[in-house]
């Protein structure tokens, strides 16, 4: 499992602990906080062209300000969209992704344009993360 010290250079917003996400409780993950439409966070692996393939899973933490945001993950490979997935509150969601010949691999988390005004935040963690 990689940690938050694999990752290329993350900002200070990621933080690594434990969290209770839908029906998992103790999930140790690296989360962050995304709050209103537009706003983004990015973690970023460098893979030097090694690995066949990246793996995690993705949730919303179940103290999160907000249970209404559907959190929307974009996985991007070499400056390329390799996949996306909108992940609601309550639900964990399995990503896997091909990475041979990939060097930089980002993991893109935003809020979808919400229909309501709510301003909360939802904490995005992220988890079981592999390379193959």
């Amino acid at each position: 499992m990689l940690s938050l010290a694999n990752f290329f250079d993350p900002d200070t917003s990621w933080t690594e602990s434990r969290f209770d996400v839908a029906d998992k409780s103790d999930v140790s993950g690296i989360a962050t906080h995304v709050g209103s439409y537009g706003q983004q966070k990015t973690l970023e692996l460098r893979l030097a062209n090694n690995f066949d393939a990246l793996k995690f899973n993705v949730g919303q933490a179940n103290d999160s300000k907000s249970s209404d945001k559907i959190l929307v993950v974009r996985v991007l490979g070499n400056g390329k969209q390799l996949d996306v997935r909108k992940v609601p509150f309550n639900t964990v969601q399995e990503i896997s992704v091909a990475t041979k010949m990939v060097n930089a691999v980002k993991i893109e988390l935003t809020a979808e344009d919400p229909q309501s005004n709510d301003s909360r935040s939802v904490t995005a963690v992220i988890s079981d993360v592999t390379l193959d």
